[in-house]
C-alpha cells in the first residue's frame, strides 16, 4: 500500500515562526521610541502607474502621519511622470523629490544597479540610523505598526518573508539602515555587480537585496507586515485580526485596479474625498 503524504497547510507550518515573530514584535515595540530617525522612502514609478503611486502616498499621509519620512520618487525616464502629476504629488507630500531615473523595475544586473544607486542617493545626507525603504506603487498602508517597529529595531534589514516561506525578504517594501545601504554600495563599487549576483545565483532586486545583506553578515529581521491579494480575498475584508497582523497590502497582480477598489472600500468608506478622486485623474 502506497502512503500519500498529507500536505501540511502553510499556516500550520509557519505557526511556530509566527509565534516567535509575534513575541519579537511585541518586544521591539516596547522599546523606547528613538527621537530622530527619519524614513527615506524610495518609490520607483512612471506615468501609467501614477494613480497607484498616488494611492500609496495618500495611505502614507493618512496612516503613517506620525512617522518622520521623506519621499523620493524615481520617475522612469522612458515613461516619466507628467508635470501635472508631479504637482499633485507635491501637493499631497510637500517636500517630496521627483527624480528622473532609468528604468528600475528590478530585473537583471542593469536595473538592480540603478536601484542601488537610487538607495545611495537617498542615503547621501541621511544619518547612519536613518532608514532607507523601498515602497512600490502597488502598496497601500493601513497602519504605522511596521514603521514604529523598524524605528525601534536594531536590524540592518527588515522585510517580510512569509509569502516566500522566509527564503528571502519579499519585494515591494523593505527597510535598510542607511549605514547598511552605504556598506552594500561600497561592496558593489569594490566588486563587479554582475559577479556578486552570479555568486548568489540571483537576478531580481528583492532576492539581491537579501543576498547582499547576508553576504556582508548584516542583521536581518524577517517578519509579517505585508499582506497579499489572496490573503485579503480569503479574509473578505481588513478585519481587526488582519489590521493587527499586517500594516500594508501589496497588490502583486496584473489588475492593479483592485488596489484602488480595495483602498476606497476598506479605508475611505466606499469612495474617496473629491480631492482624492480628482487627483487620481491627473494626466
Amino acid at each position: 500500500m502506497i502512503r500519500v503524504p498529507i500536505p501540511i497547510p502553510i499556516r500550520i507550518r509557519q505557526f511556530p515562526q509566527f509565534v516567535r515573530q509575534t513575541l519579537e514584535r511585541r518586544r521591539v515595540l516596547s522599546l523606547p521610541e528613538p527621537g530622530s530617525r527619519t524614513f527615506h522612502l524610495c518609490c520607483f514609478s512612471c506615468q501609467s502607474y501614477f494613480r497607484f503611486l498616488y494611492c500609496s502616498l495618500h495611505s502614507l499621509v493618512e496612516h503613517a502621519g506620525g512617522i518622520r519620512f521623506k519621499v523620493l520618487v524615481f520617475s522612469d525616464d522612458e515613461q516619466p511622470l507628467s508635470a501635472t502629476q508631479i504637482d499633485a504629488i507635491l501637493a499631497l507630500v510637500p517636500g517630496a523629490r521627483v527624480i528622473p531615473w532609468p528604468k528600475s523595475m528590478g530585473w537583471g544586473a542593469k536595473q538592480i544597479g540603478w536601484i542601488w544607486r537610487a538607495y545611495r542617493l537617498a542615503a547621501e545626507n541621511a544619518a547612519d540610523d536613518d532608514i532607507i525603504a523601498r515602497v512600490d506603487s502597488d502598496i497601500f498602508f493601513f497602519n504605522d505598526t511596521i514603521f514604529r517597529a523598524v524605528a525601534r529595531s536594531d536590524a540592518d534589514l527588515v522585510g517580510d518573508g512569509h509569502y516566500v516561506n522566509f527564503e528571502f525578504c519579499q519585494g515591494g517594501c523593505y527597510f535598510f539602515r542607511a549605514s547598511a545601504v552605504r556598506r552594500i554600495n561600497a561592496m558593489l563599487e569594490a566588486e563587479s555587480l554582475e559577479r556578486v549576483l552570479a555568486d548568489g545565483h540571483v537576478g531580481v532586486e528583492d532576492m539581491a537585496a537579501y543576498y547582499f545583506a547576508r553576504r556582508l553578515g548584516l542583521k536581518i529581521w524577517m517578519t509579517w507586515f505585508m499582506m497579499f491579494p489572496d490573503e485579503l480575498r480569503n479574509a473578505g475584508k481588513l478585519t481587526r485580526w488582519q489590521r493587527w497582523k499586517f500594516s500594508c497590502v501589496h497588490f502583486v497582480m496584473k489588475n492593479k485596479e483592485m488596489m484602488l477598489e480595495a483602498y476606497e472600500r476598506e479605508m475611505l468608506g466606499g469612495r474617496g474625498p473629491e480631492g482624492y478622486q480628482q487627483a487620481l485623474q491627473t494626466i
